[in-house]
């Protein structure tokens, strides 16, 4: 069975490279590589084009066109059954291939197959994954939807229309609360992802990042937990970028949808400090507080 797997890239050189090595570097060999590059000028065609390896194909377009046209183009050139993606600052384990075309095989109807990815970064990402009909799952944000961790059958990916283009962020999600509508999921629970930071993040970006949350509500029918939440992210990604005024309308909003939200509360109230360094602090003592809570939690629920 060939994978086919897509690596958009813009403008990332230093990192580029190990992506494309934890890619070819699979223990599963029956792969193409597809890399589809949005006319960088810092280098990153050359380290591409460094590897000589007959898997890879590179797509040069004179300018960059966002991550999910890149995809979908390179899911056009694609000549496997099975689509994967890896962004170019992540890099999966050897195994991580082996182990979903293993999961593929044994069910000819699945379709998608995702696994668990620590931070190379940060903390290891807690939510846990699930298999099956997980489309309340997905529309309640309680599984990881990143992009590196999945591969999708290429029928099934058509099906639903790929990635949004329209999109300037959320563009896994979408393609993840798509694809559960009608497909089964099932969830490798090992981290076979590295997640890296490597260049900007455009999630990060306030207005981009409000953009994508309107564009979202209007396509789907969001249960209002995971409207609250995407507002709430809002309000925190305008007050971490320094805008502490334009981010309460958001919080606000959020709080409007439903009030029962500590987080918010705290940041709605914090944005008034008028510091951005106070707002990172004071926030940094809520998450710790919430993940104490949570552990908790779970340390309670497997006494009993």
């Amino acid at each position: 069975m060939l994978v086919s797997v897509v690596l958009p890239v813009y403008e990332r050189a230093p990192v580029v490279g190990d992506a494309v090595e934890s890619a070819l570097n699979q223990t599963y060999e029956k792969l193409e590589l597809i890399v589809v590059d949005g006319g960088s000028s810092d280098g990153t065609v050359e380290v591409v084009r460094s590897f000589d390896d007959e898997r890879i194909e590179l797509l040069t377009r004179d300018e960059p066109g966002g991550v999910s046209s890149a995809r979908n183009a390179g899911v056009e050139a694609a000549d496997g059954r099975i689509v994967a993606f890896v962004d170019s600052d992540d890099q999966w384990h050897p195994d991580k291939l082996e182990r979903q075309v293993e999961a593929f095989e044994r069910d000819p109807a699945l379709g998608v197959c995702y696994t668990g990815l620590t931070k190379d970064y940060g903390e290891p990402l807690t939510r846990g994954g699930a298999s099956g009909r997980i489309f309340d799952a997905v529309r309640r944000m309680a599984v990881p939807t990143y992009t590196s961790t999945l591969a999708v059958r290429r029928d099934a990916f058509e099906a639903v229309g790929g990635f949004d283009e329209a999109l300037p962020c959320f563009e896994d999600w979408d393609l993840c609360l798509r694809l559960a509508r009608d497909y089964e999921f099932r969830y490798l629970d090992e981290s076979l992802v590295v997640k890296g930071t490597g260049g900007d993040n455009i999630s990060a970006e306030p207005e981009r990042l409000a953009t994508a949350v309107e564009r979202l509500e209007a396509k789907h029918d969001l249960p209002v937990e995971t409207r609250a939440r995407l507002w709430n992210d809002v309000g925190v990604t305008h007050c971490e970028a320094g805008a502490l005024r334009e981010a309460r309308p958001h919080l606000r909003r959020a709080l409007r949808i439903d009030p029962v939200q500590p987080n918010a509360v705290a940041a709605l109230a914090l944005s008034y400090g008028g510091s951005t360094r106070l707002f990172d602090a004071a926030m940094g003592r809520v998450y710790a507080l919430e993940r104490f809570v949570d552990r908790l939690g779970t340390g309670s629920e497997k006494t009993t």
